[in-house]
């Protein structure tokens, strides 16, 4: 029977100083740590290469199998070496992996395994871009497994050789489609077992090692039904030889029919089921991607309290950990693969494809996963054909996996109600900021209405929305891009009704759980993260958004005062907001009585007097109740306001009594208000642009619908407001035919 050994520990890790030759690295800085680990954290983005070097001693009992080194993560480009002899590359961050080292391993000394683990910028990996941290490092645990000659394959696209596909069909029998991949002598067989959750043995068979495939039938399965029931059997095959047991994979998984209208949403076993979902990613403040179960049990934990039912696990794939939850929780998924940015470029399609392919078939026996994430977002440096034709083959390689699966794309505001994009694949997400980065959050509306009367036949949701906030910043007065946690909860407050009116949408993601690290930003008082989240970066507070979510989907009954962390009050008068899933909330206000109100998630309690000093404010309704101290000052707390020290560029800003509106854009000359699809047109003007900015140039494509300034703003850590300028006024002097 095989054996699973852990190498989590006595790794020396080291920065690279080599020449591709030599597989021994010279030492600039050395550490001991132990796994899982990265290199990435708050001041340190470093993309390059790093590598891991330890010793492995394998027992004498161990001398007649085949030996595995098993990787379950490793960001981005991984590639092993064992005594300087290379075992094998894999490039992709995100997916498990395994090297045989059976012909490598020298049994007559210690052996020294290598590996060189790289999170630059590639040509071909994705994510080729993003906004979130490109973590590196051996960020999941590495195990060193040790199996007879005969066993289930361990090289198949990183499976462990048993491949579950249910289904459910219409006379509501379910069928088990097993994939088996062994590598053994043609006598042995293998043994296969259902057990249901009260481990009895429901159905029995033994077929020959070299059956590829099987199916089996079972009369009307208990289904896996999300939260009222998230059931599960477990599938045991064993691999026998002469009678004797020489392997055995036990997994379990579960039966479920998933559909789509374009007029009703999602269903679950035939019952309608509204997506209220929110996205997350997988780091924690403080150690980055290299999360361990406490930090996954935290998040669920969270999660679970907010009364969400459906979660985007963002942008790539997560650990089995993660999987495991949602399956015993009973989370509906939309897992994804990290395609951000799609160019017509070698390798790019290959290495998305072979990351799907891993995706879905290291997961695919997972009954939480019903929607198949292909692309997030790609078209905004621009359209294709080739674009097109590139997300038309990962839709066609999942419905070659999975027939019966439902694919997912997440697009962009820019793109075009009757983009191609948005009739490729099954259900059909758009990240969408109005009020945040543009327009106001009562656009939101008509958006929705214009996209749905222009494409009935679309299954449409959200599946990203959205407003940073800081937790240091408040305000009684918020307005947009003041950060203020304030801001935050009227954002939700008025962007999630719009959601939920639609009953033709499927629902929507929450963008996001949790705050998260993205090493492209330096915005709103932080740098380094993403302050989007429900809850902060290190799990310890959560925001008054958070609770106006759980007051809308949560059955735990309770009351939360709003702006508790805006104390000090310049104000004679407030308004205090509570949010709660009672009916009715109370307030007392120094323990005199404020009144009662009836209603239903938001309670507002207004122009409410406040005395010198010290006030304390109880809401309460029968056993729940909350208290907030707020302190009425003589000025505004200076502390609270956000001033940007390096705001967005204003091109109203540039204009002087010598250089207006007209010479620093006349009509008749390019300019960094021209998007990037009419620059592109011009080979004058596109020279300007990669010279002066190559990392915008190469990642775009013709008719990319955002400007360059636009752009520059989005990447401000990059380009000063003088640079942007320059590039203008060369820009200026291309006159337009």
């Amino acid at each position: 029977m095989r054996n699973t050994y852990s190498l989590n520990e006595g790794w020396i890790f080291k920065k690279r100083d080599f020449s591709l030759e030599k597989t021994t690295p010279k030492s600039t800085s050395e550490e001991r740590i132990n796994l899982p680990h990265t290199w990435n954290n708050e001041v340190n983005n470093n993309r390059e290469e790093f590598s891991y070097q330890r010793t492995i001693t394998i027992s004498e009992t161990h001398r007649d199998d085949n030996l595995y080194l098993e990787f379950l993560g490793a960001n981005s480009v991984c590639k092993v070496y064992l005594n300087d002899l290379f075992v094998g590359e894999h490039r992709g961050g995100y997916s498990a992996f395994r090297f045989d080292l059976t012909e490598l391993y020298d049994w007559s000394k210690e052996n020294v395994v290598t590996v060189f683990v790289d999170n630059s910028q590639t040509k071909d990996v994705s994510p080729l871009n993003g906004d979130f941290t490109i973590y590196g490092g051996l960020y999941r645990p590495v195990n060193l497994i040790c199996v007879g000659k005969d066993h289930f394959s361990l090289d198949f696209w990183g499976t462990d050789g048993i491949i579950i596909r249910s289904e459910v069909k219409e006379d509501k029998s379910g069928v088990v489609n097993l994939e088996v991949h062994t590598i053994c002598a043609s006598d042995a067989v293998v043994n296969i077992k259902i057990l249901d959750e009260g481990d009895r043995i429901i159905h029995s068979e033994t077929i020959p090692s070299d059956q590829k495939n099987v199916a089996i039938e079972l009369d009307e399965p208990i289904l896996w039904d999300g939260q009222e029931s998230p059931y599960l059997y477990t599938l045991e095959a064993t691999l026998q030889k002469n009678g004797t047991a020489v392997d055995q994979i036990k997994k379990t998984f579960g039966f479920r029919r998933c559909s789509l209208t374009p007029d009703q949403g999602f269903f679950l076993n035939d019952k309608h089921l509204r997506i209220n979902g929110v996205a997350k990613h997988q780091d924690f403040e403080d150690v980055g991607n290299a999360v361990e179960n406490q930090h996954i049990e935290k998040d669920f934990e969270i999660i679970r309290e907010v009364g969400a039912n459906a979660i985007r696990l963002s942008h790539y794939q997560h650990s089995q950990s993660v999987y495991d939850f949602c399956d015993k929780e009973g989370y509906v998924v939309w897992a994804e693969i990290p395609m951000m940015s799609l160019p017509d470029r070698e390798g790019v399609l290959e290495n998305a494809t072979d990351q799907l392919t891993e995706l879905i078939l290291q997961n695919c026996h997972h009954p939480s996963i019903c929607f198949w994430g292909i692309q997030n977002e790609i078209a905004m440096d621009g359209e294709s054909l080739a674009m097109y034709q590139a997300v038309n083959t990962l839709n066609d390689r999942v419905r070659a996996l999975l027939p019966a699966a439902l694919t997912a794309s997440a697009n962009m505001n820019e793109v075009k109600n009757n983009s191609p994009l948005n009739f490729i694949t099954d259900m059909m997400g758009y990240n969408l900021y109005f009020g945040w980065y543009y327009d106001s959050m009562q656009d939101l509306n008509t958006w929705v209405e214009n996209f749905h009367t222009e494409n009935p036949q679309v299954s449409l949701g959200i599946s990203e929305y959205g407003a940073d906030s800081n937790l240091a910043f408040h305000s009684d007065d918020p307005k947009v891009k003041d950060y203020s946690e304030e801001f935050q909860a009227i954002y939700h407050e008025q962007t999630y009704p719009i959601i939920k009116a639609k009953s033709y949408m499927w629902g929507s993601f929450v963008w996001n759980m949790f705050d998260f690290g993205s090493s492209v930003r330096n915005e709103g008082g932080t740098k380094g993260k993403n302050c989007k989240g429900l809850v902060s970066f290190d799990r310890n507070t959560k925001k008054d958004a958070f609770y106006y979510y759980k007051a809308n989907w949560s059955q735990e009954s309770f009351i939360h005062i709003c702006e508790k962390r805006f104390v000090n009050r310049d104000k004679d008068v407030v308004d205090i907001k509570i949010y709660s899933n009672l009916k009715q909330v109370s307030l007392t206000m120094n323990g005199i009585d404020i009144g009662t109100i009836e209603g239903e998630t938001v309670f507002s309690f207004e122009n409410v007097r406040l005395q010198p000093g010290e006030n304390k404010v109880r809401a309460y309704s029968d056993s729940y109740e909350d208290v907030a101290i707020f302190n009425k000052v003589d000025a505004p707390d200076q502390s609270y306001i956000f001033v940007d020290p390096n705001p967005e560029i204003n091109v109203k800003n540039w204009f002087t009594q010598e250089r207006g509106e007209v010479d620093l854009f006349p009509s008749n000359a390019y300019s960094v208000l021209d998007t990037l699809g009419t620059l592109m047109e011009n080979e004058e003007a596109w020279n300007v642009v990669k010279e002066s900015a190559p990392d915008i140039a190469e990642r775009s494509v013709p008719g990319a619908p955002v400007t360059l300034l636009w752009v520059a703003n989005k990447m401000k850590n990059y380009f000063s407001e003088e640079a942007v300028k320059e590039i203008n006024n060369k820009l200026i002097k291309i006159t337009k035919n």
